[in-house]
């Protein structure tokens, strides 16, 4: 399944059972956008991704998690587990070296350790660009 299709089916998943009409994202997105995200039609950008995540009070990690796992079949847990394994490499390679990542003083990332998501939307001072998320079929 493409990426797009996944996350379509995990958009639409969460929202029917969480009994949200697409009018209920109204906002932060249109409806006609919505739409398009839920069949496929559109790729989401990261601000956008961030702005849904938190109108459906998820991390953006929690939907891109849910699509992999729809897309490709593996459980949440073996990619959780992928993920700590490629972030403690990384480390252990100073392949971080330059970002300002914290946390990662050990290599298993357990419920006890992980930052609290903030509750609201904080601007970064960007440009205002945008990343698109390229979900090529």
């Amino acid at each position: 399944m493409s990426l797009k299709s996944a996350f379509a089916s995990v958009l639409r998943a969460l929202r029917t059972t969480r009994n949200m009409s697409q009018r209920g994202f109204a906002e932060v997105s249109s409806r006609t956008y919505l739409s398009k995200l839920e069949t496929g039609k559109s790729s989401i950008t990261l601000d956008k991704l961030e702005q849904l995540s938190q109108h459906l009070d998820l991390s953006p990690l929690t939907l891109l998690t849910l699509t992999l796992s729809e897309s490709s079949g593996e459980s949440v847990g073996e990619l959780i587990r992928k993920l700590e394994s490629e972030l403690s490499s990384l480390h252990q390679g100073d392949g971080l070296t330059g970002l300002r990542v914290s946390g990662m003083e050990s290599p298993t990332i357990s419920q006890r350790n992980m930052p609290a998501r903030p509750a609201t939307h904080r601007s970064t001072g960007s440009s205002g660009m945008q990343t698109e998320l390229a979900f090529v079929d």
